[in-house]
């Protein structure tokens, strides 16, 4: 992979200007010229959008580029994935060079492990109507990762937690589908070891100085063993999250859709329960391991029902119609429908 004039696109997270400028001298150094390469910065300032994308697209192509660095968080992540994989939609001239080979190369240089550090391949994509999707596609892995604990450091602990419980589910997730590889299925047994075991020191008190390489070890993990998409929980928070427009971080809303997304799912999970009781050091099947999640969330400071979401019913009802559409609905362990979500998001009411 050779990139001489990258296009390097960050967004609100990325809040430590000491690794955003190593990550620009880096790239500077890379290049042939970096006088006549001058360094280009694209910002992303709200959530990832096909208006950033086609922006960052157009940019590639005017400037020249030859690369993507993605530094930051999802919203930047995603947008580079997309106009990455969509850059020869630019100028349909440019489909013919690309199209038996690979897109631009994609460098993601992520600030937290959540959702995968930026190696699914799944991005999440507002259209120009101010919904989003999900979409998955195995053209959106990146070229290269690179993962620098120090970014984790200065991570809120709020932000530190979420994204270690996003972890979790993930992989728990990853387990729970009904075909899996056994290279992949002691991946993700292992992502969720790492996370869970660091989620519990945090409960305990301790902040290890280790966390940022256990926890993007155990997220890379889980990325790596999850060859067919995620289910029902990732799905239902992110679609919470969207609906609220809250400002908490991915993963806040996890443990509390947690139980009645493992009740839906438990009676299709009974081969896995073992395996996920034994990494999460906890017994009792389905129902053991969500009063254990419970429990230690709540510890956390996290909600742990949907009670303590406030959402009405109106509310309810537009996150089970938004979430009936997302692409995970077919790799959660049963398939879900519309009805299916609003009897999980309404079943306490």
């Amino acid at each position: 992979m050779r990139v001489l004039r990258p296009l390097i696109v960050t967004d609100a997270t990325a809040s430590d200007p000491r690794l955003f400028e190593e990550c620009l001298e880096g790239a500077s150094a890379a290049s042939a010229d970096p006088e006549k390469a001058r360094l280009a910065v694209h910002r992303i300032e709200a959530r990832a959008n096909m208006g950033d994308t086609r922006a960052i697209a157009r940019r590639l192509f005017t400037e020249g580029r030859d690369g993507i660095v993605a530094f930051g968080g999802r919203d930047a992540i995603d947008s580079c994935k997309y106009a990455a994989r969509d850059f020869a939609r630019v100028r349909p001239e440019l489909r013919r060079r690309l199209e038996d080979g690979p897109s631009i190369p994609l460098i993601v240089v992520p600030n937290t492990p959540a959702d995968g550090a930026g190696l699914r391949p799944a991005v999440r994509i507002g259209d120009f109507n101010g919904h989003f999707q999900s979409c998955r596609d195995e053209a959106f892995v990146p070229s290269a990762l690179i993962c620098d604990s120090r970014s984790y450091s200065d991570l809120d602990i709020t932000d530190a937690i979420c994204a270690e419980f996003d972890v979790v589910v993930h992989c728990i997730e990853t387990l729970a589908r009904s075909r899996l590889s056994p290279p992949a299925k002691s991946m993700a047994i292992d992502g969720l070891r790492r996370a869970w075991r660091l989620l519990k020191r945090r409960a305990a008190g301790a902040n290890p100085s280790t966390s940022g390489e256990a926890v993007f070890s155990a997220a890379v993990n889980g990325a790596l063993a999850e060859d067919g998409g995620l289910g029902a929980i990732h799905a239902l928070a992110l679609a919470i999250e969207e609906d609220q427009s809250a400002p908490h971080p991915h993963g806040y809303f996890h443990a509390a859709v947690f139980k009645p997304v493992m009740a839906f799912n438990a009676p299709a999970m009974d081969r896995i329960m073992p395996d996920i009781e034994d990494a999460m050091e906890c017994s009792g099947g389905a129902a053991g391991i969500v009063a254990t999640v419970s429990e230690l969330a709540a510890k956390l400071g996290l909600p742990v029902a949907l009670d303590e979401l406030g959402l009405d019913r109106a509310a309810r009802a537009r996150i089970a119609c938004a979430v009936s559409g997302d692409v995970a609905n077919t790799t959660n362990p049963r398939r879900v429908r519309k009805a299916d979500y609003k009897a999980i998001l309404c079943g306490s009411e």
